[in-house]
């Protein structure tokens, strides 16, 4: 017999406690086929989550839940334990598709609470965890009327990628980076073990370093062996059961780095080093000699050191300089005719450096290029530099305007191949300060860590400097960029893993240009399906497509945004025009109700403890899961927008956003002419989903503060649930006209969730559009009225 404990707080009055005979149970053993209408859940928060927080429950037949109970885990030490875990339900996965044999049956005490069941509906439930218990790893039980039950964790770690020094793998006695969620709760700090694949030996190391909850680093013992192995995390909290769930990690050996003792000064081959004879000679005679003798370092000592040709560098080869400060390169481009620049000055496949230099590149296209097929660049190093680019050759040339609009036009004829250029795994880009004309382009795929960088602008022309990149397992902390945008993903192939912390955005609101957003992307296909069966989806011939061809989706990811299944998606491996296979089979398939879209998966980028002041918006802009903003400070700027969206004639779902605990004050924001403009106004978090059903779907807006005009708005389109399962909890709005804002008419949002909500000098704490359904949102214990219940029928009245 189970006792429960009823929660004080809830909303809806129990006046029964229920005693249930013990079933039979096992964690997530749902069925995947299409005649079973139990519940099926395929996403839950996975936010750090307090007492008194919401917690979303998404997935299909969930109007048959019949109760959920709650507990706190005790916090267990597990020291001298092995791994044990409990898998969480995925979007976009089947069910512990990565499963080891550590899998555990959830740990349930004999008394647990049962909560009250918010906003139930067919595809979606949610449930505030009682104030009554402790803050750290809580237990789920689900129920169903047939007494079929269903246990997840909240708070549990979720570790989603690592790095280190050679890439997407880990070294044998040096550091690993390790990337995810809740890996620090309250500044715990805890700890990893690798079991091998084979079943051998399992090695346990303690987090070194938590720079945040999203973040953390450990020291690889040195005696673990080469291969394949298992990672677990435990935060610290939760106990024995509360383990992430596997990753699969490769360790290797610390690699043999000594062709870098091989040194081929360039003074030996001819180098002057005085400023006024042309070294491009004798540089090329020592990158030869390194080339012949399986890489090595090309060394230049102290001095300025006049090229002007493109230096290519081969595998395994360091272009070193003795210091930033003592040794320059420079380029004297005045013999190029225009339009005749060298597509880079320096440049590589793989395996090449670039270290302790200043490099000057006055007039070029661009400066460090990485060339060759996609799939060969990468190992790439740039560190200690200083990169000065200027089109502005002298004052002589540039003051007259015809040749200045040449060179402008020069530089903008190549808008992504300019500045810096570089793709492929594991680059590194440390410790470098750069000022460019030209871009900043990381779009061919890029993994590695930019840190401890400065990218700043010499000038604008029409479209540079931009910084664009394409995320596929990326650190990027602790830099200054001040250019007039930055876009991310923007193409078919998948973008994933991005860890952004601390870097400080400052005066970006040229060109209508955002300090973040996800760009482009389109898409390929949307509307309905035929049928769905394992991995295999027809499509109908009704639906809108665009540039529809055979494979050229192949990497992108299949939506349900409407329908039967809304809030799954899936990888495409091949498709024709009437035909698509994904990666997995759905957990729950779609029908002829179904709605589909075909488009880009941007998934895990997160944004950390960044800083921006004066700039454009912040925005997950079209497809994005998963994606999290927290920490950031902002003021003066377009504000941090969520934005599922017909885009580039794409559907673009935005789906299980986080934003939280997020800084935004002074919020006077002007962009371009002050209003009128589609960006000047007061300073938002935003939460958008237009031209279509499903397109915002589980954004958690949590722990915000917000000031001086600052406020949230919730704008959906015209479609019916545009936006839906919106936690709107626990943010403290200070000084604003509408503090929370819900646009639309009719049934545009579905299962609006607002609660606890703290308001200080504000006109009106939530304004509704009248129009609004009143049975697609929930306000409950929001402000400081003296009941719940109350505050529901002042503003229910409102929207009426």
């Amino acid at each position: 017999m189970n006792n429960y404990i009823k929660d004080p707080l809830s909303y809806f009055k129990l006046t029964i406690i229920l005693f249930l005979l013990p079933v039979s149970f096992s964690a997530f053993s749902q069925s995947q086929t299409s005649s079973d209408q139990s519940p099926q859940i395929f996403h839950v928060t996975t936010a750090e989550t307090h007492a008194g927080d919401a917690v979303l429950i998404r997935g299909e037949y969930l109007d048959k839940v019949s109760k959920i109970e709650v507990w706190a885990l005790s916090n267990d030490i597990v020291d001298n334990t092995l791994p044990s875990y409990v898998p969480l339900p995925h979007e976009d996965a089947n069910l512990d598709f990565a499963g080891t044999n550590r899998r555990a049956k959830p740990t349930t005490p004999a008394t647990t609470t049962l909560v009250d069941l918010v906003q139930k509906n067919k595809q979606s439930v949610k449930f505030v965890i009682p104030s009554s218990l402790r803050e750290g790893v809580y237990g789920a039980k689900v129920t169903d009327l047939n007494n079929h039950t269903t246990t997840f964790y909240v708070n549990i770690p979720i570790v989603n990628w690592v790095i280190c020094e050679e890439g997407l793998k880990a070294i044998a006695g040096n550091y690993l980076r390790i990337q995810g969620k809740n890996l620090s709760i309250n500044g715990t700090l805890g700890q990893v073990v690798l079991i091998a694949d084979n079943g051998g030996a399992a090695y346990r190391c303690k987090v070194k370093k938590a720079f945040d909850n999203f973040s953390v680093s450990v020291d690889v013992p040195a005696n673990v062996q080469p291969g394949s192995y298992a990672l677990y995390f435990h935060n610290g909290i939760g106990g024995k059961t509360a383990w992430s769930e596997p990753l699969k990690v490769s360790v290797i050996p610390a690699p043999d780095n000594s062709n870098a003792d091989r040194t081929f000064n360039v003074k030996d081959y001819g180098a002057a080093g005085d400023g006024t004879n042309d070294e491009t000679a004798a540089f090329n005679k020592a990158i030869d000699a390194a080339a012949q003798n399986n890489g090595g370092t090309i060394y230049i000592p102290r001095g300025r050191y006049m090229l002007t040709s493109e230096l290519k560098l081969p595998v395994n080869s360091t272009l070193k300089g003795e210091s930033q400060t003592l040794t320059q390169l420079f380029w004297n481009s005045q013999n190029w005719a225009v339009g005749s620049l060298p597509n880079s000055l320096i440049s590589g496949t793989n395996h090449f450096a670039v270290k302790d230099l200043n490099i000057w590149a006055s007039r070029a296209w661009g400066v460090i290029v990485s060339g060759g097929p996609l799939n060969k660049q990468g190992n790439i190093t740039l560190e200690n530099l200083l990169i000065r680019q200027s089109t502005e050759m002298s004052s002589k040339v540039y003051s007259t305007k015809t040749y200045r609009d040449a060179l402008e036009a020069e530089l903008n004829s190549k808008w992504l191949s300019t500045g810096i250029v570089l793709s492929g795994e594991n680059v590194k880009i440390r410790n470098c300060d750069i000022n460019i004309s030209g871009m900043f382009n990381f779009l061919g795929g890029i993994s590695g860590m930019i840190q401890n960088c400065k990218f700043t602008m010499n000038q604008t022309g029409v479209n540079q400097p931009y910084m664009i990149t394409h995320p596929k397992g990326l650190i990027f902390e602790d830099c200054y960029k001040q250019i007039i945008g930055f876009g991310y993903g923007s193409t078919i192939d998948e973008s994933h893993d991005l860890y952004e912390a601390r870097n400080i955005i400052p005066y970006n609101y040229v060109n209508n240009r955002e300090s973040m957003t996800l760009d482009g992307g389109s898409g390929g296909y949307s509307g309905n399906i035929i049928s769905a069966s394992g991995n295999k989806i027809i499509l109908t011939a009704q639906g809108r497509t665009n540039q529809w061809v055979a494979n050229r989706w192949k990497g992108g990811g299949i939506f349900i945004i409407d329908g039967k299944g809304a809030g799954q998606f899936r990888r495409i491996i091949k498709h024709g025009l009437d035909t698509v296979y994904i990666d997995q089979p759905f957990l729950v398939n779609p029908d002829s109700s179904s709605v589909i879209s075909i488009t880009t998966i941007r998934k895990n980028l997160f944004f950390v403890n960044d800083e921006v002041s004066d700039a454009g918006a912040f925005q997950f802009y079209g497809s994005a899961q998963n994606c999290v903003v927290s920490g950031l400070k902002m003021q003066r700027s377009g504000g941090i927008e969520s934005r599922g969206a017909l885009v580039y004639n794409g559907k673009q779902p935005n789906w299980y956003i986080d934003i939280d605990n997020c800084t935004l004050t002074d919020g006077n924001y002007s962009h371009f002419l002050g209003n009128n403009d589609n960006h000047s106004g007061y300073q938002s978090i935003t939460i958008t989903g237009l031209a279509g059903s499903g397109l915002n779907i589980g954004a958690l807006v949590r722990r915000n503060t917000l000031s001086d005009f600052s406020f949230i708005q919730v704008v959906p389109g015209t479609t019916p649930r545009a936006i839906s399962d919106l936690i709107v909890e626990d943010n403290t709005i200070t000084t604003a006209v509408n503090a929370i804002s819900l646009t639309g008419t009719g049934n545009n949002i579905a299962s609006i969730f607002i609660q606890n909500n703290h308001y200080n000098g504000v006109t009106r704490q939530v304004d509704i559009n009248k129009s609004l359904k009143v049975n697609d949102y929930l306000i409950q214990r929001d402000g400081t009225p003296d009941t719940k219940e109350k505050k529901i029928v002042k503003f229910r009245a409102i929207a009426q």
